[in-house]
């Protein structure tokens, strides 16, 4: 998707594109001109955008609305004397002119979003872990393996806690569970499951939602390199033999196609996912399709602290994130995770195309004219976060 868009010089629009839910390039045969429009796409750039999806684009024009493998049968039978259309076809093609683009999407979509929603759950929960070892005592990480901490008394607390709080949620709704193999997560679901009274839900380890890796036990340095991580950029900031929040993003990326594949057959009603607090977040931004400004905004979760994502109309495949939960008395917060109160760093400035623009450089800049191009009179020095 993303070659096809560069390609045509279109790369602007992948997140919006996978806003309507095109998120792979056989998805743009679903997408008609107006919704293509709505997203402000020009003619031109439209017809880039559908040069891979001819055939398809001809059905659309045509107001095919319906798969059919025997297209021609049907253009003979609508010449029939006495031929009516189909009802609801009309009633759908009248919505699209009236309704807001993403319904009309949808709609026309019929047969890609049912396939989409078949089997999701109704909701998709992530839980952190309890209070561990490392949470009161940090340094402990340079003799004891991050995979081997356990909870505190607090922590073993807060997982009945959370057990309590999910068993009110969901009640005697079905619910399957994923969980880390991190010694922390798996007592942490330990102590969740205690509510349900001995029964035994469908549980299974993934290896991919373990916890960003920092690189084996922790440097002596590593204030030094937390540090350097604040100058570099903390989302591409890789921790020597450890792990960027980058480098989580792609783990999470497999870990959602897998859930994306098992929703098949699914037949809970609640995923419940007890993780880890980096992953968890990089997990909802491929989810959610987020961009890193809008990650780097996140305050970090609690120990314990629900994620709770639905879908508020059962037929539409999106999931949204409905409140999170935290505990202690802390409260919900609807619609959107908690935000950073302080001031966060710009993203680093890039260039808009305009040809008569002030030259972006992280080069030094030695007196008049500096490393400019020939016929080049202004610069602007670029800032790094």
């Amino acid at each position: 998707m993303l070659g096809h868009l560069t390609t045509h010089s279109l790369s602007k629009f992948e997140e919006t594109l996978c806003k309507l839910g095109a998120s792979k390039l056989e998805d743009i045969q679903y997408l008609r001109d107006d919704d293509l429009t709505s997203i402000g796409m020009n003619v031109v750039q439209i017809r880039k955008l559908q040069s891979t999806n001819k055939p398809a684009k001809k059905a659309w024009d045509k107001k095919v609305w319906d798969d059919d493998d025997d297209d021609d049968n049907d253009d003979d039978g609508d010449k029939k004397e006495g031929f009516q259309p189909d009802r609801q076809d009309l009633a759908r093609q009248m919505r699209s002119l009236t309704d807001p683009p993403s319904f009309a999407t949808k709609e026309r979509k019929s047969i890609f979003w049912q396939e989409q929603a078949k089997g999701r759950p109704k909701r998709l929960i992530f839980i952190r872990h309890g209070e561990s070892e490392a949470n009161v005592m940090r340094s402990i990480t340079a003799s004891v393996p991050d995979h081997s901490l356990h909870l505190t008394a607090k922590g073993r607390e807060q997982a009945l806690d959370a057990g309590r709080r999910l068993k009110e949620l969901i009640g005697e709704e079905s619910a399957t569970f994923i969980v880390s193999p991190y010694v922390r997560a798996r007592e942490t679901l330990n102590g969740i499951l205690w509510a349900w009274d001995g029964l035994k839900p469908p549980i299974r380890q993934d290896l991919r939602i373990r916890e960003q890796e920092y690189g084996n036990f922790d440097s002596p340095d590593i204030q030094a390199q937390h540090k350097e991580k604040k100058l570099f950029g903390p989302f591409y900031y890789r921790f020597p033999n450890g792990e960027s929040p980058a480098d989580c993003f792609d783990r999470a990326s497999s870990f959602i196609e897998s859930l994306y594949r098992s929703w098949q057959d699914n037949t809970f009603d609640n995923y419940v996912i007890v993780g880890h607090g980096m992953m968890i977040l990089v997990t909802l931004m491929r989810l959610l399709c987020l961009s890193v400004e809008e990650f780097m905004s996140w305050e970090s979760l609690e120990n314990c602290e629900f994620i709770v994502l639905e879908r508020p109309v059962l037929s539409d495949p999106k999931f949204k994130i409905a409140f999170t939960l935290a505990g202690g008395g802390a409260g919900k917060h609807v619609g959107d995770l908690r935000k950073k109160t302080v001031a966060q760093e710009p993203p680093a400035p890039a260039w808009d195309g305009d040809p008569s623009a002030s030259l972006l450089t992280n080069l030094p800049v030695t007196g008049t004219g500096g490393y400019l191009a020939a016929g080049q009179d202004t610069i602007a020095k670029s800032t790094t976060s």
